[in-house]
């Protein structure tokens, strides 16, 4: 039997889902695992781009979008792993994240799932990574934009238990995760996480929050923020609302017109329009040159390493110089305020992700 599956279920992130493979394939050099990345019928040609990377994983190709609970179920009857990780195609990992859990130097007394500490690719701390379990005041209260209680106060570099995980990363032994039936499949998209981690609980485990090894999520960067997106994201809360608090019908058909209108009320001010890459200086974190980055991006300076004095420029990270542990320390460190463009460059040299924070639609660049 394998130590560890990474299981993977992607949809129209073609690049993000290689560049995540990039860094899961570094994680596992020293773990008998394997990667299994399932497509939820992709119109952006990811099969064909993955398969043309020559990657060592399985493929599934689901010819409906079977939503995130689905695939990741199905991906999980595929799974040779004695542990299974969950993690979003728009993640990056850094090669020693698994280390310290196999080497077992972390007491995890009856552990149900395991969750880290993410940023996202500007560096800030994802506050989700852990969070306290949603009373029926504390879901209103996030639905009104009022988030206080709603994340765990436990400091964001401590390695504790917490009630509920971010489903963008989650490690779980797979006798645990059937043992308390999966991912529920009413979920197509968001919220399948917290109900997940509410049932390891309430079946006797403990759920840990990792906050002393980092990876970064893009969240959202790889996904357009449209009326559908609303529909799954607060569609998921009235399932929540009613799997949890089992409400009479009146009360959960108040519940589901209220979310009718915070949907019709945010859907006037979707806004998915990239950012442009705006500044005219760029430092490449590397020690070779490469014309195609030359190309794409004006007044390139070779640095072989970050000065954080950098403001108002694009920073382009080389992962065949750096690694993955190196750039995730990198965004981790920098200073928000320095306006810093943070670029990922490809491990072929092939594209360039540019990160613009979690609240706008990410670039990609063909180089």
């Amino acid at each position: 039997m394998l130590k560890l599956s990474v299981i993977i279920v992607s949809y129209n992130c073609k690049v993000y889902l290689d560049y995540c493979i990039q860094s899961v394939i570094s994680s596992l050099k020293n773990i008998h695992g394997e990667i299994i990345v399932i497509d939820n019928n992709s119109t952006d040609n990811t099969k064909d781009f993955i398969r043309s990377k020559g990657y060592n994983i399985t493929f599934i190709e689901s010819k409906i979008n079977l939503g995130f609970s689905k695939a990741n179920n199905q991906a999980v009857k595929s799974a040779k792993g004695e542990y299974l990780f969950f993690l979003n195609p728009d993640t990056v990992i850094p090669e020693n994240l698994f280390d310290p859990f196999f080497k077992g130097e972390n007491d995890l007394n009856n552990m149900g799932i395991l969750g880290f500490r993410m940023i996202d690719g500007r560096g800030q701390f994802l506050k989700e990574s852990k969070r306290n379990s949603p009373t029926k005041r504390m879901v209103f209260k996030k639905l009104l934009g009022i988030k206080n209680n709603y994340y765990s106060i436990i400091n964001e570099f401590d390695y504790n238990s917490v009630d509920i995980l971010c489903g963008a990363n989650m490690l779980i032994s797979n006798k645990v995760f059937n043992q308390i039936n999966c991912f529920n499949e009413e979920y197509f998209m968001y919220g399948e996480d917290i109900e997940l981690s509410k049932k390891s609980l309430l079946s006797g485990f403990k759920n840990y929050y990792n906050g002393k090894n980092t990876l970064i999520h893009f969240k959202g960067e790889s996904t357009d923020k449209n009326i559908k997106y609303l529909k799954n994201f607060y569609g998921a809360m009235a399932i929540y609302y009613k799997n949890i608090f089992s409400p009479s019908r009146l009360n959960l058909f108040t519940v589901k017109f209220f979310l009718r209108q915070i949907i019709n009320f945010k859907s006037l001010f979707i806004n998915s329009s990239l950012t442009k890459s705006k500044f005219e200086k760029s430092f490449f974190i590397t020690d070779s040159v490469n014309h195609n980055v030359s190309k794409n991006y004006r007044n390139v300076i070779l640095k072989k390493e970050i000065d954080h004095s950098d403001n108002e420029c694009n920073i382009i990270l080389d992962p065949n110089y750096l690694t993955y542990n190196e750039i995730i320390e990198i965004i981790g460190s920098s200073n928000p305020s320095n306006n810093i463009n943070f670029c990922f460059l490809s491990k072929d040299y092939s594209y360039v992700i540019e990160s613009c924070g979690m609240n706008q639609k990410g670039k990609v660049v063909f180089l």
